[in-house]
């Protein structure tokens, strides 16, 4: 009789509902709070509080909350969801599994059941397509014919490649990719991220081709400059200046300017990356990099920042 509570209990909600609920939002797999407190069942005021009452469990990896263009998307695909005072929040797969410590309810933690297999299931599935990608790969390979028709189907099977997948258990291929991207760029690197720590600084270190990049400008909140990260910074700039590279570093004071930019970037003269935070790369979170031919307004941002 224990067991079969517990089989009902954990198919509380069906996968398929789940499924229909998860959205791709900058490049990460997320749930709305509406969504989430429907199938919590309780009210999306009451899910938010809670939130807010235990924020630092909440880090912008875990939630954020949605830009109005993202949110007119969201609706587009969904039925009308009524007015609404503020922009929803986006829970991230670790996000959700926050939820249901603070909650505190035993439907909370069967419902994170089904949506963490959920994500685990999606997960398997982007291993899936990434092997036959491979596989496309070793076909090519095999292929000798010079048919104009076969070499444009085989360059719009790389085409996704621009986008590469970071998930957990692969952390040299997560840092790979980043370092990657960094030793490709020419003249400049103009480098985004309000969460930039210590390893952003190593990698720039690593694989920085100092032969081809001679400015780089880094934009980041204030609050992750503390004294170790400004003297490891401080390091790297004398270090990189006796290489003929020039290298700077600006804090968002502008409040305004700091909720309205959302994504991370790495830009050059040749290249734009929206990639994910350093320390979600560091730590090996799922995430994506993904190269972008919108390039954002780095100028106007970096014009009103602050001079570190």
């Amino acid at each position: 009789m224990v067991l079969e509570k517990r089989k009902n209990m954990t198919n509380i909600v069906k996968q398929d509902i789940i499924e229909k609920k998860i959205f791709l939002i900058r490049g990460l797999n997320v749930m709305l709070d509406r969504n989430l407190a429907e199938l919590y069942g309780v009210e999306t005021k009451y899910l938010t509080r809670q939130v807010r009452r235990n924020i630092e469990r909440f880090p912008e990896d875990f939630m954020f909350q949605l830009t109005r263009e993202e949110f007119l998307r969201c609706q587009i695909v969904t039925s009308s969801w009524g007015g609404r005072r503020y922009l929803p929040y986006a829970f991230t797969e670790q996000g959700v599994a926050m939820l249901s410590s603070v909650l505190n309810s035993k439907r909370a933690i069967q419902v994170n059941i089904g949506i963490m297999r959920v994500f685990v299931n999606i997960r398997k599935l982007v291993s899936t397509n990434k092997g036959i990608l491979n596989r496309l790969n070793q076909l090519e390979d095999k292929v000798q014919s010079h048919d104009k028709k076969i070499r444009t189907i085989f360059e719009v099977i790389h085409r996704p490649l621009d986008t590469k997948m970071l998930s957990p258990g692969k952390p040299f291929s997560n840092k790979k990719a980043i370092r990657d991207i960094i030793s490709s760029c020419e003249k400049y690197i103009y480098w985004v991220d309000k969460y930039f720590s210590r390893v952003g600084l190593d990698w720039l270190s690593e694989s920085l081709n100092t032969s081809k990049v001679k400015n780089i400008k880094i934009l980041m909140s204030s609050e992750k400059t503390d004294e170790k990260f400004l003297s490891l910074y401080k390091d790297l700039e004398k270090e990189l200046k006796s290489d003929g590279v020039k290298c700077e570093l600006r804090v968002i004071i502008d409040n305004k300017l700091k909720a309205n930019i959302h994504d991370r970037w790495i830009i050059s003269e040749n290249l734009c990356y929206n990639t994910p935070s350093t320390d979600t790369v560091a730590r090996g979170q799922y995430s994506e990099v993904k190269r972008t031919a919108n390039f954002p307004l780095f100028d106007e941002w970096w014009d009103k920042s602050k001079n570190i």
